[in-house]
C-alpha cells in the first residue's frame, strides 16, 4: 500500500481522554468529507504485538484545509496509542493512505436528515457538518443527536460556529442514554421514511440502532451506517 508523507502541525485535547491531531495536507491527496483512511506511524518503537498502522476517519472537510483524526485514549491502551499520548509532538511525520468510504448526506432525494452519533462516532459527523456548512441546502431539515453517556462533547468551538452558520440545525448534545433513544424514536415515529438516517458509533450501536429505527417501520435503504471497509 502507498502512503503520504506528512507531519503533525497541532495537537488538542477535545475532552478528558480524546485528542485531535491536525497534519498538512501532502501535496496531491484529495478526500471527501466523511471518508476513512489507514494512518501510519513511523520512526516510534512500538510493542512487539502491536502494529504501526490505524483506520481513523478523516474529521476534517477539504474546506478546512487540513487533515484530522480523532481517537479517544482511554485506559488500558496500546503502545500505538501511548505514542500519540505522550510521545508525538507537533513537527513529528506520520503517514496516510489512499482514503475510502462513501458516508455522505444525500440532499437531492432527502428534505430532512437526521445525524444519530455515539461518543467516538462524531469524526466523519464532524467532516459532513463542516462541509455542509459551506453551502446549506435551502427547504433541508438537518437534526443532529450526538450523546455521549460521561456528558463530554468534542468539538466545542466548531459547535458554535456550526449554530452561527446553519441557524436553522436542530443540534442536541445529548449525556443520558433514554433521551437519546426516545429522541431517536420520536423522530422516526414523526417523520418516517421521508427523512434519512445517519447512524455512526461503534458497531454495536450501528447495529442497535439499525434494528431500532426498522423497528419503527424505517426503510434498510433510508439508514447508513459508517462502515470502515478496505482494510
Amino acid at each position: 500500500m502507498d502512503f503520504a508523507k506528512t507531519k503533525i502541525t497541532k495537537i488538542v485535547q477535545e475532552t478528558s481522554d480524546t485528542y485531535s491531531f491536525i497534519l498538512d495536507v501532502p501535496a496531491g491527496f484529495t478526500w471527501v468529507a466523511g471518508q476513512h483512511v489507514l494512518w501510519k506511524l513511523p520512526g516510534f518503537e512500538l510493542a512487539e504485538e502491536d502494529r504501526d498502522t490505524r483506520v481513523f476517519t478523516i474529521a476534517s472537510a477539504p474546506e478546512d484545509g487540513y487533515l484530522m483524526f480523532t481517537t479517544r485514549i482511554a485506559d488500558p491502551h496500546t503502545s500505538f496509542k501511548e505514542v500519540l499520548l505522550h510521545k508525538i509532538k507537533v513537527g513529528d511525520p506520520m503517514e496516510v493512505a489512499k482514503p475510502m468510504g462513501t458516508f455522505a448526506f444525500d440532499t437531492d432525494h432527502y428534505k430532512k436528515t437526521v445525524v444519530l452519533a455515539g461518543g467516538i462516532g462524531i469524526t466523519p459527523i464532524r467532516a459532513l457538518l463542516r462541509h455542509y456548512m459551506e453551502a446549506p441546502v435551502a427547504d433541508h431539515k438537518l437534526t443532529v443527536l450526538y450523546s455521549d453517556d460521561r456528558g463530554e462533547f468534542a468539538y466545542k468551538d466548531f459547535w458554535e460556529e456550526m449554530k452561527a452558520k446553519v441557524p436553522a440545525i436542530d443540534l442536541q448534545l445529548i449525556s443520558i442514554r433514554d433521551k437519546f433513544m426516545s429522541g431517536t424514536d420520536d423522530y422516526a415515529k414523526a417523520n418516517g421514511n421521508e427523512a434519512e438516517y445517519l447512524v455512526a458509533g461503534s458497531p454495536g450501536m450501528n447495529k442497535a440502532f439499525t434494528e431500532r429505527l426498522e423497528g419503527l417501520g424505517v426503510k434498510a435503504e433510508n439508514i447508513k451506517t459508517d462502515v470502515f471497509m478496505g482494510y
